[in-house]
């Protein structure tokens, strides 16, 4: 055979190569893990995810793509955030070495992953946004709502508002704009940094009887009105609040196969994304990621709906919460939550572009097969852009009388 059929042959033979590797990839993803291959994949999947695809095995999977781009902490929480910080009251509270770091920049204890989660939100100052939720029953109707929401954090280092009190974290405000069994309610959180030192705050307005009332069970597993009844309150935003319930224990780190990089589920309209059983799985991006797994037990003679939970967060900062499995008293897999993570703004402004954002936490409940999609956010489903780091709301705003106000 002469050089020139050779050389002929070769690219015949590379031609081929790609046309056959243009079709693996033409959908954007390097595999699909179904009911019919997930044992092949099990020590990638958690066990939430691993009962999804028996209770939904028609429906469920999950399209595996190459690793997109990592997202970044804010480069002035970055450069104060060197050193761990310590845990004290019962490891109900922290000290840190500089105010508004990331507390543990090398965890080392299984709290230390729970605590640089619930403290990063305040790496922004503050967050004026409308946020969506969507609630499917196992029939597949849809009830929408919206919350409007006004959110300061005094520990930030941009925050100009002075606070007397240090230990404050976050000051919250929220209306419900719909539906209409909740519209016009409207809650207001004080919530602390050590809870041993001061338990969260919380009122909370009801357009029923026009009164601002406390509100103390705004903690723990009530449930939040905008999940449909399978959301507890500590669940909100991944997990907040008090750890005191629990016992916590580290359970390594593995390679898993997690929901990232989710700009889909942003830009898609509520209708396409909403399927019945579970979100529309074409829409939800997934990747392989290193992951820091944390058990919580709960403590003698303590009561929660749920008597142990599973954490499952990204390794590295700002090390965002994906999963959260939750179990009842008999160890059984009540519900399983993932959240999805952009890098940006979702159509907001204020962050940097690499900057991590939760697009939206969605929560399947095996019991009723209904789930909830919660704190969802992108161009398709917030009426307007989401402000971080914008103009504070003034003291006077998160207060009862504040409150009343707001609420009329």
């Amino acid at each position: 055979m002469n050089k020139m059929n050779i050389k002929t042959l070769l690219i015949a033979v590379i031609a081929s190569m790609t046309v056959s590797l243009s079709a693996v990839f033409a959908d954007g993803h390097k595999y699909t893990v179904t009911a019919d291959n997930m044992s092949e994949h099990s020590s990638m999947l958690t066990p939430g995810m691993m009962n999804m695809f028996s209770a939904y095995p028609d429906t469920f999977k999950m399209n595996v793509h190459a690793n997109g781009g990592d997202c970044t902490l804010d480069p002035d929480v970055a450069a104060i955030s060197q050193t761990n910080g310590t845990m004290v009251n019962d490891n109900e509270g922290i000290e840190v070495p500089n105010v508004g770091q990331v507390p543990f920049p090398d965890p080392s204890h299984p709290q230390h992953y729970m605590w640089n989660y619930r403290m990063y939100a305040g790496t922004v100052s503050a967050v004026d946004r409308v946020q969506t939720s969507v609630y499917v029953k196992n029939d597949g109707s849809l009830t929408i709502g919206q919350q409007e929401t006004s959110i300061s954090f005094p520990t930030n280092p941009r925050t100009k508002t002075m606070y007397a009190d240090n230990n404050l974290f976050a000051l919250f405000m929220q209306k419900n704009l719909g539906p209409p069994r909740t519209a016009g309610t409207v809650t207001l959180v004080h919530d602390f940094i050590d809870s041993y030192v001061q338990p969260r705050k919380a009122w909370q307005y009801s357009p029923a009887t026009r009164r601002v009332r406390r509100a103390p069970d705004i903690t723990y597993d009530t449930l939040t009105t905008a999940g449909g009844g399978i959301v507890t309150v500590d669940s909100y935003g991944g997990f907040n609040g008090a750890q005191d319930k629990y016992d916590w224990k580290y359970e390594g780190k593995q390679t898993m196969i997690v929901p990232i990089n989710n700009d889909d589920l942003a830009n898609n309209a509520i209708e396409d994304v909403f399927t019945p059983n579970h979100p529309n799985m074409d829409m939800v991006r997934f990747e392989e990621r290193d992951v820091h797994i944390i058990h919580a037990t709960l403590k003698p003679g303590q009561r929660h709906l749920y008597a142990s939970r599973t954490f499952y967060f990204l390794d590295g900062q700002p090390g965002m919460l994906v999963y959260h499995d939750a179990y009842d008293d008999n160890q059984d897999l009540m519900r399983a939550n993932f959240q999805t993570t952009v890098a940006g703004n979702m159509g907001g402004i204020g962050l940097t572009d690499t900057a991590c954002n939760v697009q939206g936490e969605y929560t399947m409940d095996f019991a009723t097969r209904a789930y909830a999609g919660t704190n969802l956010f992108g161009p398709a489903l917030s009426p307007r852009q989401t402000v971080y780091n914008g103009e504070e709301k003034a003291v006077s705003f998160y207060t009862p009388d504040g409150l009343r106000r707001y609420a009329r």
